[in-house]
């Protein structure tokens, strides 16, 4: 009978026999009164090989010692498999035997599990819920600080009317933001009716800043559940961080009053849709590492202008938003593919060089969005496009 031999963790064995299994994990459901069944694909099965192994010679007791404690080493090893190659193994139950019939022979069934080069799972802390969190933390800061900067207690009457205005200009333009996206059309009225809302009870609300500020972060939060994706809610929040006020500084009490009011609401709206849109980033799904690493940067060159001007609280609360959102999308974004330049050498359709780049064709219209081009049977030779690498 023939021999072959292979080896585990370097120490070298003969066999005659492999033995393995393989296959689908798949779940099997069946329902009353329906004749066919189901099944749910979970993956595949560990690939599981049974070899009868032996050691022969006389210096089988050494080779005996050696492969046991290869064996019984803690962790996967190689496995050099006589008719399956090199693979990394656990090893799972070993079963020794001896004949006495044959001498200076030792003889073993064992079963190895096919494992991947790392053996335990890794452990990735979850940034999403990191970023949710300092959100949240931020929000309260810029609230506490809208609460201590607002007020029309105790003023003329131009300086309140001028408060409503102020008002009713941030709520226009987080409109005006949710409306330059495709936004959900089916809640759509009840996002504009939830504003109506504010401005009706506006001359309460002056006069408890805290809910008043509550309200309307509450509005520019509303614009992320409005939209059809994060990244579009993202884009419509931007719009939001060039929000500021024109009052100038004044000179009597009650027209510093006036200016410190205009400039909380500014700061309010302003803030509140920067902490929102980095809330946002958390749920993108990038496309890429390039458009990962804009966005970030994004995020980060507006709070770094925030924090030219905030106050203690904000700023420590910006910045440890701005850790987050970082360590957030740079650990999504390691797995990421890269947009390259490449130029083809001339005309072709772009299902031929979808074909061409990534073994499939049906990647064309990928390549025709991102790079604009007006017809798909077209691509320009000589022109560079951007295309994601598959590395």
């Amino acid at each position: 009978m023939a021999e072959y031999k292979g080896s585990f963790r370097g120490v070298e064995f003969h066999t005659i026999q492999s033995q393995g299994q393989m296959g689908r994990r798949s779940v099997i459901d069946q329902y009353a009164d329906k004749d066919e069944a189901s099944s749910e694909d979970l993956g595949g099965e560990a690939h599981v090989f049974t070899l009868s192994i032996f050691v022969v010679g006389n210096d089988w007791v050494a080779k005996r010692e050696a492969l046991e404690a290869a064996f019984n080493k803690k962790g996967p090893g190689e496995l050099v498999h006589p008719w399956r190659g090199t693979m990394n193994v656990q090893v799972g139950t070993c079963q020794p035997s001896e004949n006495i019939s044959e001498k200076a022979k030792q003889s073993w069934t064992v079963t190895f599990t096919r494992v991947g080069t790392q053996s335990q799972p890794t452990v990735r802390a979850d940034t999403v819920a990191v970023v949710d969190a300092a959100s949240d933390k931020a929000l309260a800061a810029i609230q506490d600080d809208f609460s201590e900067e607002f007020s029309v207690e105790d003023t003329p009457d131009f300086v309140e009317q001028d408060a409503v205005s102020q008002v009713n200009g941030a709520l226009d333009s987080v409109i005006a933001a949710s409306k330059s996206m495709l936004p959900d059309m089916s809640i759509l009225p009840a996002f504009t009716s939830s504003a109506g809302k504010i401005v009706s009870k506006i001359t309460t609300l002056l006069r408890t800043p805290t809910s008043l500020a509550s309200s309307i972060s509450g509005q520019i939060a509303a614009i992320i559940g409005l939209s059809n994706s994060p990244l579009s809610a993202f884009n419509a929040l931007k719009r939001l961080f060039g929000v500021r006020s024109t009052a100038s500084t004044r000179t009597t009490p009650s027209r510093i009053r006036q200016t410190n009011n205009a400039v909380a609401v500014s700061n309010l709206v302003r803030q509140t849709a920067i902490v929102e849109a980095a809330r946002a980033t958390a749920s993108i799904e990038f496309e890429s590492q390039d458009q990962a690493v804009a966005i970030r940067d994004v995020v980060i060159d507006a709070i770094n202008t925030e924090q030219l001007t905030a106050n203690d609280n904000v700023f420590v609360a910006l910045s440890d938003l701005r850790a987050a959102v970082v360590k957030d999308i740079n650990t999504r974004a390691v797995d990421l593919r890269k947009l390259v330049n490449y130029t083809p050498k001339q005309t072709m359709p772009a299902v031929v060089l979808a074909y061409r780049l990534y073994g499939d064709a049906t990647r064309d219209e990928e390549i025709v969005t991102r790079n604009k081009i007006a017809h798909p049977g077209f691509l320009p030779g000589g022109r560079a496009l951007e295309v994601l690498t598959d590395d």
